[in-house]
């Protein structure tokens, strides 16, 4: 667990450094070049670092020990960290989506240079980068952060093409195609937004896991050693812990020592990758 996060917060703080620098070097060429494409992925990026700023305090948090005050932990930093940049996201598709009707409607024109097509392709291999490692990162740890900078990613490289294929096509004599490009990244960014909180919300509110999933820890608890049968279970997510309680019909030949030992036990699913799950007890 330790190496997990560890790993996790080196990948959000190469993606805050990476951002930063991708921020700069979009406003710079949306400041020379008057492209609309150029100032919407440099939108993109300041988002990228908001969120990898919130998401490198999100998993550090959500690593610490229960304490007193969290005595279930701190998972619900992640969810909550999720949702602070899908409000981002919403705000920062407004204003992008906003800039480039202006510019079509005032009809301004992008001034193409090689110097754009270099800075919209670096951001595309850097985010190929953070999405490959993010996303093996939340298939080793189910973490609602890496699974906002992978989503991240994924958006960006797909917006990056968009820019570089509006470059080529403003050289080829279509002017306004910068501007108009410009409106489907703003509704990558607002669909970023609506997919985190979206997902991220149900840790939030405790929501159950999915009937496949309270099936698995039926099964779980029913192969226990002096279980013969599980029943009534009920889950819900601690932010990103899942907390189990289930009625188990222990074998009569145990004490009363050994059935209490088995309703007090604490268990993890035998997968990786899984999320952590508490017998809380039996009736």
């Amino acid at each position: 667990m330790a190496q997990n996060s560890s790993r996790q917060r080196w990948l959000t703080l190469i993606t805050l450094l990476g951002s930063g620098g991708l921020v700069v070097g979009l406003i710079w060429a949306y400041w020379v070049f008057g492209s609309q494409l150029a100032l919407a992925q440099g939108a993109d990026s300041a988002m990228d670092v908001l969120t990898a700023g919130v998401l490198a305090w999100t998993v550090a948090v959500a690593a610490q020990n229960p304490d007193k005050e969290h005595p279930f932990g701190h998972s619900r930093a992640e969810p909550i960290g999720a949702l602070v940049v899908a409000v981002v996201a919403g705000v920062l598709a407004v204003e992008v989506g906003r800039n480039a009707i202006e510019a079509i409607a005032e009809q301004k024109t992008a001034r193409v240079d090689w110097l754009l097509v270099v800075v919209f392709g670096a951001k595309s291999v850097f985010k190929t980068l953070i999405f490959l490692f993010s996303t093996a990162s939340f298939r080793l740890t189910k973490s609602p952060a890496m699974k906002a900078l992978a989503v991240d990613a994924r958006n960006d490289v797909l917006v990056s093409i968009l820019a570089i294929t509006g470059f080529f096509g403003v050289r080829a004599g279509y002017h306004m195609l910068d501007a108009w490009l410009a409106l489907p990244v703003a509704g990558w960014i607002a669909w970023t937004g609506f997919e985190l909180a979206r997902d991220n919300v149900r840790y939030l509110m405790g929501e159950a896991p999915p009937e496949e999933r309270q099936d698995e820890l039926r099964l779980l608890a029913s192969e226990v050693e002096g279980v013969q049968a599980a029943h009534d279970l009920r889950a819900h997510y601690i932010g990103t812990v899942l907390q189990v309680q289930v009625h188990i019909v222990v074998k009569p030949d145990l004490t009363v020592l050994q059935a209490h030992d088995i309703g007090g036990s604490r268990t993890h699913p035998p997968r990786a990758g899984r999320r952590r799950w508490q017998l809380l007890g039996t009736h």
